[in-house]
């Protein structure tokens, strides 16, 4: 289970901000609206292009996936959580050396590999 500071761990601190109130808001949002959510009670209000260009950038990681919203766009995160977003980058980066990486992993570990059976399992 992802702890709270472990976003801080992959992103930059802004970043993982941006990141966190996604996952909270659970719906595409426009910059506008992330804006808002994310000046409520804080006293160093960001601006608006300074979190256009971080949603941009974390879209470009592969971190958000954006669409067309009237003249702007509304992003979402494309993992549920920090540990699938390091794990679809890990995966994305390394191709099929992360994944034979992550099976020699779960071979040493029979709770783990039981539980990547069950997995495989349901998706037949």
């Amino acid at each position: 289970m992802p702890r709270e500071g472990d976003a801080d761990k992959l992103l930059g601190p802004l970043e993982a901000e941006v990141m966190r109130a996604l996952w909270k808001a659970g719906e595409p949002l426009t910059v506008r609206e992330l804006l808002g959510r994310l000046n409520e009670g804080r006293p160093q209000r960001l601006a608006y292009t300074t979190v256009m260009t971080v949603m941009n950038r974390l879209s470009k990681k592969g971190a958000l996936r954006r669409d067309r919203r009237g003249r702007g766009y509304a992003y979402e995160p494309t993992a549920d959580d920090v540990a699938g977003l390091a794990v679809d980058g890990v995966v994305r980066d390394f191709g099929p050396a992360a994944v034979a990486h992550f099976l020699d992993q779960a071979r040493a570990d029979p709770k783990m590999l039981a539980r990547l059976e069950r997995l495989l399992r349901e998706e037949e």
